[in-house]
């Protein structure tokens, strides 16, 4: 009978253990290192809006380590302004370890389930192979590449094109394959954010957040996506009245000098007007003003303007670009960046947006018209 009762006692306790062992963790701790040779005096955790959550210093061991409690599953990520490093993962109540491989943006997460599966790609090892190829060719394209040379800039990117090809049809495999299995209806969700096809639409993503939303109950990640696909969808609707062929609106804002600048003005003064909306934090917007200003030396004489438009959130941020780039041509800021009603009306998704005017008030030509190369060879065609 003695034999029995401590055998049955230590079966209850077993269990007892495997019930506690299986209960899901209440709290995060993500632990973040560096290699040797990477010096990091500081890190963030930002949520799925980019917000900063919290800051952190590293401990005695030279890690970084986040704790809290994850109000719901969703998106975030790790980074340092000053080490250009941005690193997105799932962040959920678990013990997740990023590891900083080195200097190249590679690194080893593990740890969290919803991540694990909406990550699954990472641990493929043809997509790790794929991936360093494509950082290697692409450093090897444009390391010294005179980016005034358009034969050579062409080839570099058609070879770096077909290096990222593979990587992004794997990772896109990986999410298509989450929607169409039995997973968790959050990381479905998640999935269904990062997928892209070109059926995908932005109704096909509203109409599958709103089911998963749903499963999962309360989330602000997926309401906070919902908002931005319906603010996407508007925008699409907007930008079709903006295309090649409509008339422009008018875009009003103020100088450095608080002067109020009319585009309707300098429409009406010039031949062409080219509307530039961008940023100072935009890097591929500063990478054209070398090409405007080419643009307007050559064409400024001929009938030429330029306004642009910028939509940064602080006036000294853009004022700090304009010393910098010592552009001549009018430049305006405006308020609200994205949120800005005149922005709103030309559905403006993503900067740079550019539009060729005419003295008629017409669009004659905008975007991928007006960049780099194209730039002088669509102004050639109407300004001689």
């Amino acid at each position: 009978m003695k034999k029995f009762t401590t055998n049955f006692l230590l079966t209850i306790a077993f269990a007892i253990l495997a019930i506690s062992c299986s209960k899901e963790k209440t709290d995060y701790s993500v632990t973040v290192t560096f290699p040797k040779d990477v010096k990091a005096d500081s890190l963030y955790l930002l949520d799925f809006k980019g917000d900063k959550v919290i800051g952190i210093t590293p401990n005695k061991e030279g890690k970084f380590v986040f704790t809290g409690k994850a109000k719901e599953i969703a998106p975030a990520g790790i980074s340092n302004s000053k080490l250009h490093l941005y690193v997105p993962f799932i962040l959920e109540n678990d013990d997740i370890t990023i590891n900083i491989l080195d200097t190249n943006g590679n690194v080893d997460i593990n740890g969290g389930k919803i991540h694990n599966i909406v990550y699954s790609y990472e641990k493929d090892p043809e997509y790790k192979k794929l991936e360093l190829e494509r950082k290697r060719v692409s450093k090897e394209q444009f390391t010294g590449l005179d980016m005034n040379d358009e034969p050579k800039v062409e080839a570099a990117r058609k070879k770096v094109d077909a290096a990222a090809n593979p990587v992004y049809k794997i990772k896109n495999e990986a999410f298509k394959n989450i929607l169409n299995t039995d997973n968790p209806p959050i990381a479905k969700a998640i999935a269904s954010t990062m997928y892209s096809a070109k059926d995908y639409t932005v109704d096909k993503v509203i109409a599958n957040l709103e089911k998963y939303k749903k499963e999962v109950g309360t989330s602000e990640y997926i309401t906070y996506y919902e908002k931005m696909m319906n603010e996407v969808k508007e925008m699409e609707s907007n930008a079709k009245t903006v295309e090649v062929g409509s008339s422009f609106k008018d875009v009003v804002g103020k100088d450095r000098d608080g002067n109020e600048i009319k585009l309707s003005d300098l429409v009406a003064k010039n031949k062409y007007t080219i509307l530039e909306f961008w940023a100072s934090w935009c890097g591929p917007c500063r990478g054209e003003i070398p090409n405007l200003k080419k643009a307007y030396a050559k064409y400024n004489g001929k009938g030429l303007e330029i306004l642009s438009v910028s939509l940064d959130a602080k006036e000294s941020a853009w004022l700090t670009a304009m010393d910098d780039e010592k552009t001549t041509w009018p430049s305006v800021l405006i308020d609200g960046e994205f949120q800005n009603p005149q922005v709103v009306n030309y559905g403006i998704t993503g900067i740079p947006a550019s539009y060729l005017i005419d003295q008629n008030g017409k669009i004659v030509a905008s975007n991928y018209d007006l960049r780099e190369f194209d730039l002088d060879r669509t102004l050639s065609k109407y300004l001689k």
